[in-house]
């Protein structure tokens, strides 16, 4: 019984540290996108100082269109991104309080088995205190 409750912590440790690969990751693909996003903006004010310098040039209300869609996908992902974190983020945590409750009857039962230990060993120093008395007590 204790080896398998050291077992269930140790794949409980494994699945933690797979679930903190993947928040891992998905925090990069945020980062990444959210340097898509800002480096979209930065390319629109750009592209509208030029055409504010340079009327006539291009179609304007077309590229905003397009900016737009672009900026639309990009906050889209960025927020599946984020609800993907925060499930991650809810599983590791709950994986914890599993493996919280692991350790916690370990400890409990290693604190039962050495007071146990320490009873027998009491028990068995009064015996011996006992028997002393005895024979002290018949000479």
């Amino acid at each position: 019984m204790k080896d398998s409750l050291q077992t269930l912590s140790r794949i409980e440790k494994f699945k933690i540290d797979e679930q903190r690969k993947l928040l891992t990751e998905q925090l990069e693909r945020e980062e990444k996108l959210q340097k898509d996003l800002k480096m979209l903006e930065t390319r629109y004010q750009q592209e509208k100082e030029f055409q504010a310098q340079n009327e006539g040039i291009g179609d304007f209300g077309a590229y905003v269109k397009r900016y737009l869609e672009i900026r639309t996908d990009l906050q889209d992902k960025i927020a599946a991104v984020q609800k993907k974190i925060e499930e991650i983020r809810d599983i590791i945590a709950d994986m914890f309080r599993s493996q919280k409750t692991y350790e916690i009857v370990e400890a409990n039962r290693k604190r039962k088995a050495q007071k146990e230990q320490d009873d027998k060993e009491q028990k068995m120093l009064d015996e011996i205190g006992t028997n002393t008395y005895i024979k002290n007590k018949q000479k």
